[in-house]
């Protein structure tokens, strides 16, 4: 009995936790070609999410927005982004566009990001400017 009810249990938690997991998880990860031709959209706001600093050493030819995700006010900031519009992130690495994309997600945006970030998409060739 005991151990029936502690299956029972044990299964409801892996449930309970796999679901919330799916929901905060409503944004695709794309490679650097997939995420070039996304970008191309006329939909789309591409938003690099690193400091200032990184962000005047290089950035992704076509940027709309510099939303630095470490800043005191990114959670305000991220609030002025068009919701009627889809949103493609980057970072430098891919980790912080990764929390930045969850974070839309979670707040209603359609949000896809960059796999491996502006490092995967120098390598890739893809166009910068400073």
């Amino acid at each position: 009995m005991k151990r029936r009810l502690f299956l029972t249990l044990a299964l409801v938690c892996v449930v309970a936790v796999a679901g919330a997991k799916s929901k905060r998880m409503q944004y695709r990860s794309l490679d650097v070609k997939s995420f070039e031709r996304y970008i191309e959209r006329d939909d789309v706001v591409l938003v690099d999410v690193r400091t200032a600093e990184e962000f005047a050493a290089g950035h992704i030819e076509g940027v709309d927005r510099n939303l630095d995700v470490r800043s005191a006010t990114f959670f305000n900031d991220y609030q002025a982004l068009p919701k009627d519009k889809r949103i493609a992130v980057y970072c430098r690495g891919g980790g912080r566009s990764k929390q930045v994309a969850g974070v839309l997600a979670g707040n209603g945006y359609k949000v896809v990001e960059l796999s491996g970030g502006y490092n995967s998409w120098v390598e890739a060739g893809g166009k910068t400017t400073k």
